[in-house]
């Protein structure tokens, strides 16, 4: 894993990993960010920028994880638009 995660972060994600299939099959999740705290799917959001307002409004630091909703083909939108042309 990612040496920047803390444990709990680690978990979390290998947690959301783990649903991935699941959150994929669901049509109206796909592409959306989910928000994961301690091993639990605590939302899922239209938005990163969403997701994260949620997320630090609830949780400390360092406990929790967002993840965008795709496959490991796809590009993550949020790189996406920061890499995007003009």
């Amino acid at each position: 894993m990612a040496e920047f995660l803390s444990e709990k972060q680690q978990e979390d994600l290998e947690f959301f990993y783990s649903k991935l299939d699941e959150l994929l099959a669901n049509q109206l999740y796909k592409h959306k960010y989910a928000l994961i705290h301690d091993k639990n799917i605590e939302g899922i959001f239209d938005t990163f920028e969403n997701a994260i307002t949620d997320a630090v409004s609830r949780f400390q630091p360092y406990e929790f994880v967002i993840q965008q909703i795709i496959s490991d083909t796809e590009v993550p939108g949020f790189l996406y638009a920061a890499y995007a042309p003009a």
